[in-house]
């Protein structure tokens, strides 16, 4: 052997063997690179082709399905408002449990078949009673406050929901609250303001009381289901919208007979209970939708 030349290992040819017959057995070309062929075009490693040729000449190209948008936020769907929910829940069950003679003597009050003038005439003053019907007022209140954010809550556009916190939106609530408080206010002054034109006091208390019982009858009747409408999730509730609806249009009902029969057993001309609906029960209210729609 030459000098300088080292033998070599008994199992390269094997492996030189091994290697020179896998490459035919291997069912794709090997592409080699430019360092292992100097001077020559690397090999192309894709081509262009048809859609047609790949799947078949009978293949359809079908549209691309687009992702629906993601919908907007719910602004009732944070910890904060919740958790208002929550508390006015337990402030109302306990309403229910320390009240439950006061409950019964309104029910009493509502469903007694004497005259409306009999039935009206004991104002309770500052008796216990009084206090529950301010109570019950208070709450209602905020449930109309909220309410009301639930109900928006469809109606905000997007940008709008985006940008506000949590904070925000129980701020939200408290605010119709007050513009709640504010109608109600309005409407009682309006109801002082022609009682004193008239000389007609005692017949103002009379329908004020009366007022004050009928709301109250509505907070107790709705609230149960109000509370679930407002802890369900966005796009749903709506048996609950419906109990509620039909809850508060039977209340309407009965209010307004009761005070037809009330100006009627004071020989009040039907003429002016339609002008006090139009004057004190519908006109504040429509001039707060209307300012919100535009």
């Amino acid at each position: 052997m030459p000098a300088g030349t080292l033998p070599a290992p008994a199992d390269s040819l094997r492996t030189d063997s091994l290697h020179a017959d896998s490459l035919p057995a291997f069912p794709f070309p090997v592409q080699s690179g430019p360092a292992d062929l100097p001077g020559e075009t690397p090999a192309v490693r894709w081509r262009d082709t048809t859609a047609a040729a790949v799947f078949g000449p009978a293949s359809v190209e079908a549209a691309p399905r687009t992702l629906p948008p993601s919908g907007a936020p719910s602004l009732t769907d944070n910890a904060v408002f919740q958790s208002f929910v929550l508390l006015l829940a337990a402030t109302y069950a306990t309403l229910l449990y320390r009240n439950i003679g006061d409950i019964r003597t309104l029910v009493g009050h509502i469903s007694r078949d004497a005259a409306s003038r009999q039935r009206l005439s004991e104002d309770p003053g500052s008796s216990g009673f009084s206090r529950f019907l301010h109570i019950v007022t208070a709450i209602g209140m905020l449930f109309l406050g909220v309410f009301a954010v639930k109900y928006g809550d469809a109606l905000m556009p997007r940008l709008l929901t985006d940008t506000l916190s949590h904070g925000a939106v129980l701020a939200m609530s408290l605010l119709a609250t007050l513009a709640c408080t504010a109608i109600v206010a309005c409407q009682a002054a309006l109801v002082r303001i022609a009682g004193a034109v008239t000389v007609s006091q005692p017949f103002v208390s009379q329908l004020m009381l009366l007022r004050r019982t009928y709301f109250a009858l509505a907070v107790i009747v709705t609230s149960p289901a109000l509370l679930l409408f407002a802890l369900c999730p966005r796009g749903t509730g709506n048996v609950w919208f419906s109990v509620i609806t039909i809850e508060l249009a039977m209340t309407a009902f009965l209010y307004l007979k009761e005070s037809l029969n009330l100006f009627i057993s004071k020989k009040i001309s039907i003429l002016h209970w339609f002008l006090y609906l139009c004057t004190v029960e519908i006109f504040p209210v429509s001039l707060l939708w209307l300012s919100l729609v535009r």
